[in-house]
């Protein structure tokens, strides 16, 4: 009924750009690139040239910011790269006040369903667009030079937040529904209600332009102790690690 949102390819968020504001007399910092080891030169060129082929990164000549890139290695012995932008961004930005969830009161919306859902956005927050005026702050600096970011990036203090908010605006108003950053959780008293809450949210989805990633949703599951437990576990890890998709979220 949804084959969009699980196509391949990254989703985007039709409804609005991120922006991202300087403190006043902010200045802008530029730093040099970081040595990369050799042998994952080719792995690096690889994915600079997947995120330009899907319009994540344009290469610019000249940006009054930069920040060096951290290579991160997946399980799957691929890579990720993110932009270490606590060299100077981050402190930089005003601060985006909007809460995250406290894991506390998802894991009491799990206590009162007996079935369970979970969605997962493939690459969240690559699949929301930054405002033009604000591209030049999300530059990289690279062994290739210099790229600008054109969606969200892992590391932007802010990021989090942005998020955040933009995914309670789509699932204000369903029962037994919660985000946590880029998981979906759905609870309900039985099947029935389960299906047509997971419709609902499926719906938004499709709506507002994003993708999930398949292999790690979850349907129509029965909630037990272990899971309540495992999922708890699995959202106090990201809150305590700092870690979103592989990438440091940046403070």
């Amino acid at each position: 009924e949804f084959p969009s949102i699980f196509q391949s390819g990254l989703g985007r968020y039709s409804t609005m750009k991120a922006t991202l504001r300087l403190q006043q007399g902010a200045k802008h910092v530029s730093r040099p690139k970081r040595p990369v080891p050799y042998a994952a030169l080719p792995k690096v060129d690889e994915e600079l040239n997947r995120l330009q082929q899907q319009g994540v990164i344009t290469p610019v000549s000249y940006s009054a910011w930069a920040a060096p890139i951290v290579v991160i290695k997946k399980a799957n012995d691929t890579i990720r790269i993110c932009a270490d932008f606590s060299t100077g961004l981050n402190a930089a930005l005003e601060q985006h006040h909007y809460p995250l969830p406290v894991p506390a009161d998802l894991f009491t919306m799990l206590n009162g369903g007996k079935f369970f859902a979970k969605l997962d956005l493939a690459d969240a927050y690559l699949q929301v667009e930054v405002a033009d005026e604000c591209r030049e702050l999300l530059t990289i600096n690279t062994h290739r030079g210099m790229f600008q970011y054109n969606r969200l990036p892992f590391g932007v203090k802010t990021a989090p937040s942005i998020f955040q908010q933009l995914m309670d605006t789509i699932l204000t108003g369903i029962s037994g529904v919660a985000a946590y950053l880029d998981d979906i959780l759905i609870v309900a008293t039985s099947p029935g209600e389960l299906h047509e809450r997971t419709i609902t949210v499926l719906q938004r989805i499709c709506e507002n332009g994003f993708r999930l990633r398949c292999e790690k949703c979850q349907f129509f599951l029965r909630v037990s102790k272990i899971l309540r437990n495992s999922i708890f576990q699995q959202l106090m890890d990201t809150i305590l690690t700092g870690h979103l998709g592989g990438c440091c979220l940046s403070r």
